[in-house]
């Protein structure tokens, strides 16, 4: 049985709230009211919950076994969005809604296949996408038009495709792989093909500009 919410939350940085496998509901608007980043692992939620939360622009979603993304429907605030590691996750295309989006961060979510084209999130900044092996092509994610910064993180399927669609994007300043279990014959011929100077892991915090925590 999931834990109330309230009773493991653990409070994060400046607004923001850490909670590890529980469940929120309705009650649990109240408290998270002017709360701005959520860390929620393994967390249960009703469908609606983030969308009545004003002030969220941080969300960082990791473990659990959902479907789909329909719980985060209508958080239209978002700029920072991370999915990491959702077992049996495999449909996600709300992912092209998060207009106001600056930075996406996708990994270890081995049933997914196919992403939405992102070509109306026009304040895209930064992508991280990694440890994705059925995906098919990047080409979705190419789509918006003002990324600058694609970091790659170890096995994915990169196509012949998605490497021309790299070297003509109009906008895109930094691409790098971080290639650890990717054989040699694989990724080097892409990162000498691209040619673009090294985009550099980071925590999201140092990119926005926040003082680094936890979180």
């Amino acid at each position: 049985m999931s834990r109330p919410a309230r009773q493991v939350a653990k409070p994060r940085a400046a607004s923001g709230f850490w909670i590890d496998h529980a469940e929120l509901v309705d009650d649990d608007l109240s408290w998270l009211q002017t709360t701005e980043r959520l860390t929620l692992w393994n967390v249960k939620l009703p469908y609606g919950f983030l969308a009545r939360l004003p002030n969220l622009w941080w969300l960082d979603i990791r473990g659990g076994t959902g479907e789909n993304l329909l719980s985060l429907r209508g958080a239209s605030h978002l700029k920072y969005l991370a999915i990491n590691q959702v077992r049996g996750l495999a449909e996600v295309s709300p992912l092209s809604t998060f207009s106001n989006l600056r930075f996406l961060s996708l990994y270890g979510l081995p049933q997914v296949s196919d992403l939405p084209s992102l070509s109306d999130l026009a304040d895209l900044a930064r992508v991280e996408v990694g440890q994705m092996k059925a995906l098919s092509s990047l080409t979705p994610l190419l789509d918006a038009p003002h990324l600058k910064e694609l970091f790659l993180i170890r096995k994915l399927n990169v196509t012949s495709l998605d490497v021309a669609r790299i070297t003509t994007h109009p906008t895109l300043e930094r691409f790098d792989w971080f290639a650890e279990d990717v054989p040699d014959r694989v990724w080097k011929p892409i990162i000498d093909a691209i040619k673009l100077p090294q985009a550099r892991a980071m925590h999201p915090e140092e990119w926005f500009g926040l003082e680094t925590s936890n979180t």
